[in-house]
């Protein structure tokens, strides 16, 4: 039960005594927002603390959608869902319910928060904003307020966990929509100008301006998103310790204040540009499996959810992935029964296939994260090799039926 009154003072509680503190340590700059509710706030991701700073901008209370994982929080949850009622949204899987809660609770006079691309950025760019956004936007019955994070990428990297640098942030409304203009734009036109607002590219921001952002261990955890070497080619041979990093082969490298890549002979001078080429050398490797094992790791733990967001633990082992199945010990998944899939931290992995709902992780550093990014190429790939075949099937037909 949601207990509105109680809400707003935790609200203006919090933010009293943690205003300062988040403005310090993170050295931000909140510019405030003034806007009549009820409102609708979407903001990019790119930090574990974004919610707590998109919160210094604004002083109504707003009720913010997060991602399931956290109500197994044990006691830490039970204060924040009795302090602030968020709504809960299950990584990988369909967001109907969610959507109608934050429709209901917008319809009451609540303001409402959504990190619309869903997940953090691991290269710094805004992430994919699905196009139902823009038909949310309309249906909520109040106004759009889009919600911009810049220099967060840089402060709290996705891949190197809770570590924190010092550099500048700033957040900010991009637009402020009253229900009036919403209603006048098409729901097509709306997300455009949610995608349009919301975009950040960090690295583009860094070449332009650049900040330094200070702290410790700059490279630690790199790994858990960089999992291919450029030099050798290999699979899962990089490591990280302090501000550098490299592979068994010899490559090294160093992860610098300012978020770029050094090192003799490495061809890319950031982790954006690693990552693109990344994807197309794990997409290679799958195309080039056969009906071999792609990928595999052990130490994986797997468990499925049960009941009220909990979890019933499946064991830890082997996790492999084939062209047509995802497979944990005698587990096996067929890749077309997965309906959703997404990432929680750097090392976590949620897909469900229809009514089940399971969870990966992995207690040391590796790239859980290369998991998805196979499973969403495999799922997309057999349908576009059928459109080619057909598409090769039908030109000699064309070609006759032309003579």
């Amino acid at each position: 039960m949601v207990h509105r009154k109680r809400d707003e003072l935790a609200w203006r509680i919090l933010r009293g005594i943690l205003g300062g503190w988040i403005r310090r340590k993170f050295n931000f700059d909140a510019e405030p927002v003034e806007a009549d509710g009820p409102y609708l706030v979407l903001a990019n991701h790119a930090t574990d603390w974004d919610a707590l700073l998109v919160a210094m901008s604004f002083k109504p209370q707003m009720y913010y959608v997060t991602s399931e994982h956290i109500f197994r929080w044990g006691l830490a949850w039970k204060i924040i869902n009795w302090l602030t009622h968020p709504i809960a949204r299950l990584k990988g899987a369909t967001a109907a319910d969610t959507v109608m809660t934050v429709m209901r609770r917008m319809k009451k006079g609540s303001n409402v928060a959504i990190f619309a691309d869903g997940n953090r950025t691991w290269d710094g760019k805004t992430g994919h904003i699905l196009p139902s956004t823009g038909k949310l936007a309309k249906s909520c019955g109040g106004g759009l307020i889009t919600y911009r994070l810049e220099g967060g990428y840089f402060t709290n990297p996705r891949w190197a966990g809770g570590s924190l640098r010092r550099g500048r942030m700033r957040g900010y409304a991009v637009g402020i929509y009253t229900r009036d203009q919403l209603r006048a734009m098409t729901a097509n036109q709306v997300n455009a100008i949610i995608i349009r607002d919301l975009y950040e590219d960090a690295y583009s921001r860094q070449r332009e301006t650049p900040v330094a952002y200070t702290g410790k261990n700059l490279a630690e955890g790199i790994e858990t998103m960089l999992c291919v070497c450029p030099a050798c080619g290999r699979l899962g041979t990089i490591s990280s310790r302090g501000d550098c990093f490299g592979c068994t082969c010899g490559l090294s490298a160093r992860y610098t204040e300012y978020g770029f890549l050094e090192g003799e002979g490495l061809p890319f001078d950031n982790i954006g540009d690693w990552d693109v080429w990344q994807t197309e050398a794990l997409r290679a490797l799958a195309d080039s499996a056969g009906d071999d094992a792609i990928i595999s790791d052990t130490g994986i733990s797997m468990g499925r959810h049960h009941g009220h967001h909990g979890l019933t633990p499946l064991g830890t082992g082997r996790l492999t992935l084939f062209r047509d199945r995802l497979v944990f010990e005698s587990l096996s998944i067929p890749l077309t029964a997965i309906t959703g899939m997404d990432m929680h931290g750097p090392m976590g992995l949620s897909f469900s296939t229809g009514a089940e709902h399971y969870e990966l992780s992995a207690a040391e550093r590796r790239c859980i994260r290369k998991y998805m990014t196979l499973c969403d190429y495999l799922r997309t790939a057999p349908a576009a090799g059928k459109q080619m075949a057909a598409e090769e099937n039908a030109a000699p037909a064309k070609a006759a039926a032309s003579q």
